[in-house]
């Protein structure tokens, strides 16, 4: 397995399978925007020619100093017949690793109330889980996932 950055037309599968990948829509979410402008830090784990994972992820700017340096994870997605074996891992690895070298301080995720492999993931990984009522705005839970670095 090779870890890599992504390109267009690692983009344009990705749109194309993830709604099987994930098991509903949810393509949408994989906005433009994650490869055109922020894609400099999107990732794809490659298996002989094959996509078999991705995760697109960026940095964000400190605000005001107090903040630290916050690698996002934004969405992440493992080929069904690559699961359990360390795809997602690797992924975030590497993510977490060229992070730090660009000055980040911590790696900030987010996910839905429930989504208990996410979570157990996260932690797995040694990310902090919060649960944060109004998060995605009035009574919008979400569970918080962070790691400083």
């Amino acid at each position: 397995m090779q870890i890599r950055g992504i390109t267009k037309t690692d983009y344009d599968h990705v749109v194309s399978v993830l709604d099987r990948w994930w098991g509903g829509p949810s393509r949408e979410q994989a906005h433009p925007i994650f490869f055109y402008e922020l894609g400099e830090h999107a990732l794809i784990a490659d298996d002989e020619g094959e996509v078999i994972g991705f995760l697109l992820g960026f940095l964000a700017p400190s605000a005001g100093g107090d903040v630290p340096h916050t690698a996002y994870v934004h969405l992440v997605g493992i080929h069904p017949e690559h699961r359990r074996r360390g795809v997602g891992k690797r992924l975030y690895e590497v993510f977490v690793e060229r992070a730090r070298q660009a000055g980040a301080q911590r790696v900030k995720a987010i996910t839905n109330v429930g989504n208990e492999g996410s979570i157990e993931f996260h932690r797995a990984l040694g990310f902090a889980v919060v649960e944060d009522h109004d998060y995605a705005g009035p009574n919008r839970t979400r569970i918080v996932f962070t790691k400083m670095l």
